[in-house]
């Protein structure tokens, strides 16, 4: 997203720009042509492919799912909105993406290419009971996370989440108790690009070559699917990658629609361990028990963290206390969940500073809110001027010279989210004050970006589409933003 806008006439105009989900089905949207290059490196100089398109998520689909070839096909079947043994995520991103390489985490080499010169990779939180203070991760962990993350792209998340993200730099530190909380997302499970290990291909069709190309599918293994890793001291589970970390192996199906230039990564996992016997091909149910190497399953491991609950401690005790009084049998429907998502890529050389550079975020989220008020206000753009007039020309000013801008030193490390254009100054090219409904994707201009994002959220009957506010989608939305798109922003 291109996040300069001119200086306007400050108008009293109070907006909500956000895009979200249909809760009813799981199904989770981002606008098209939000995406841009957000730094997280010390000095500003890790190198990402020459002419490098940052990655653009479109959709995340977290649904209940029934399939009749489990074992040999999970990915082909049906969505089911009820109680389900199996449970497909789906993320869905504009272009052709890859596999995401190792990053030399775990004893592997540096090689983050290896599968494409456009990998993909972040982290996919699952919120199981919608329940913001029942799980996270601690550092370092947390530094790569979400809500320390959102604030680099002018971003808040709707609701009092909002109050834990990260809005400049140090804010991010390694003590639990200091405000903001970033480290507590609400999430248990995640699904993980990491590049901690090195995935293995399964399968892979096209030219096997080893580089995923346009029209290819391929799976692909590894420890891709993960709890919270902050509960591993009070679990009892074995058999992943360390003790008390539930991180099994699982296989993720990459496919890349040449006709719509998208890439779809999908996972199906195990809601219960009658889903898990029906993908092993077991004739027989286990009970729940704390080995990941045999039937495992979203069930499995709630009955382990409501057990453990009882038992944490410090930190630990405030992120999983509500789970105590849980029951595992509540979450058996995967569109009641929640998610929330950042994405991006990794420098194709390895730099101590910067394990990622993201590009992207998702969901309700807001541009812009610097008051913390769910809201796109004049307020807003007035934080905006008085930060320049109290700081342009001071000690914390990086230029040290009085001229309209404060420059943020080593602004990929030490970003502030009043640098809404996230290009390392706080100007006035960061004051919002107009507001155009058919602007879709808040870059300040019309055009094919913003028709595509308005195609895309009708389609998934997304609230950013019923432009005429009568609560349906038809005709009568897409003449009302062709009428407000043909007559141009203010």
């Amino acid at each position: 997203m291109i996040l300069r806008w001119p200086i306007l006439v400050i108008t009293s105009i109070a907006v909500t720009m956000t895009f979200g989900s249909d809760e009813s089905s799981g199904v989770w949207t981002d606008p098209l042509g939000d995406a841009t290059i957000r730094r997280t490196d010390d000095g500003n100089n890790a190198k990402l492919p020459v002419g490098f398109k940052a990655i653009d998520l479109k959709a995340v689909n977290i649904q209940g799912w029934k399939t009749s070839t489990p074992k040999s096909d999970p990915y082909k079947g049906e969505v089911v909105n009820y109680e389900a043994d199996l449970v497909r995520i789906q993320v869905i991103v504009d272009g052709l993406v890859s596999p995401p390489g190792p990053l030399a985490l775990s004893g592997s080499d540096y090689n983050p290419t290896q599968f494409g010169d456009r990998p993909l990779y972040g982290f996919f939180e699952i919120d199981i009971d919608h329940q913001k203070n029942s799980g996270g991760e601690f550092m370092p962990i947390a530094r790569n996370r979400y809500l320390a993350n959102v604030g680099r792209f002018g971003l808040s998340p709707k609701g009092s989440i909002s109050d834990r993200i990260a809005r400049r730099g140090n804010d991010i530190d390694s003590n639990f108790y200091t405000e903001p909380q970033f480290e507590r997302s609400g999430g248990e499970f995640a699904l993980q690009l990491c590049g901690c290990f090195e995935p293995k291909v399964e399968y892979q069709n096209g030219n096997h070559d080893s580089i995923f190309d346009i029209g290819e599918t391929w799976i692909v293994s590894g420890r891709f699917f993960q709890r919270m890793e902050s509960f591993a001291d009070e679990s009892g589970f074995y058999g992943g990658s360390d003790f008390g970390i539930f991180d099994p192996e699982v296989n993720l199906l990459f496919e890349h629609n040449e006709a719509f230039d998208k890439t779809t990564v999908t996972l199906v996992f195990p809601i219960t361990n009658a889903g898990s016997a029906a993908m092993r091909g077991d004739e027989e149910v286990e009970d729940l028990d704390l080995n990941i190497s045999n039937q495992t399953s979203i069930e499995e491991v709630l009955d382990d963290l409501i057990f453990g609950a009882k038992f944490a401690t410090g930190p630990l005790r405030i992120l999983v206390e509500e789970w105590e009084s849980s029951e595992v049998e509540k979450y058996r429907k995967p569109s009641d969940w929640n998610v929330r998502a950042i994405l991006g890529t990794a420098p194709i050389e390895p730099d101590s500073s910067a394990l990622l550079i993201w590009t992207d975020t998702g969901f309700d989220e807001v541009f812009g809110d610097l008051d913390n008020d769910d809201l796109q206000t004049d307020y807003d753009a007035k934080i905006v001027e008085e930060f320049i007039e109290d700081t342009d020309g001071s000690k914390n000013d990086a230029d040290g010279i009085v001229n309209g801008q404060v420059e943020i030193s080593n602004y990929g490390f030490n970003f502030l989210m009043n640098d809404l254009s996230g290009d390392g100054f706080v100007s006035n090219a960061d004051i919002f004050t107009s507001f155009c409904s058919a602007d879709i994707n808040n870059d300040g201009t019309l055009n094919f970006f913003d028709v595509s994002g308005f195609l895309s959220a009708f389609g998934f009957q997304d609230p950013i589409a019923d432009f005429n506010n009568d609560g349906t989608f038809n005709f009568f939305d897409v003449s009302a933003f062709l009428s407000v798109f043909a007559a141009g922003c203010p």
